[in-house]
């Protein structure tokens, strides 16, 4: 797994938990400045743990992580 995959994975969850949690946030009748804070540091918490499991899990056994024409 290369860095720039590693990357690429964080900001696609850190992206994805934002829209999500701040959608949920303005629904709930926050305002818009918690709302993007909120947002932000769970989203990060959030990527950042997907991304570590990840690349933990891809270590113990890569050849489950890589496609089948990698393998």
């Amino acid at each position: 797994m290369s860095w720039k995959f590693l990357l690429k994975r964080f900001l696609l969850a850190f992206l994805g938990a934002v829209i999500v949690l701040f959608a949920v946030e303005l629904l709930k009748g926050h305002e818009l400045r918690q709302a993007i804070e909120f947002a932000a540091l769970w989203a990060s918490v959030f990527a950042t743990l997907f991304t570590v499991i990840g690349y933990i899990r891809y270590r113990r056994s890569p050849s489950c992580m890589l496609p089948a024409d990698k393998r």
